[in-house]
């Protein structure tokens, strides 16, 4: 789910960078900025899911200090 959230606020982001000059060309400068701002706030909630994603892949992680190791195919085939 964050990292759908994460896709979906970058793509945002992009579209309100993209738009600042035509926006500032047919409407002022004031709603330019406006558009930068909310392209800013896009990004930040875009690092916000990514931060979130990455917390729970850790928590869901298994942990490194496991008590039985996991073989590889090589390790399997010569015993």
């Amino acid at each position: 789910m964050f990292k759908t959230l994460r896709i979906l606020f970058t793509i945002l982001s992009a579209i309100c960078i993209a738009l600042i000059i035509p926006v500032g060309a047919f409407f002022g400068w004031f709603w330019a900025i406006a558009g930068a701002l909310l392209a800013v706030l896009f990004f930040v909630i875009m690092l916000i899911f990514k931060q979130s994603h990455e917390r729970q892949e850790q928590t869901n992680a298994p942990s490194e200090t496991s008590t039985s190791p996991v073989l590889n195919d090589d390790e399997k085939s010569q015993e």
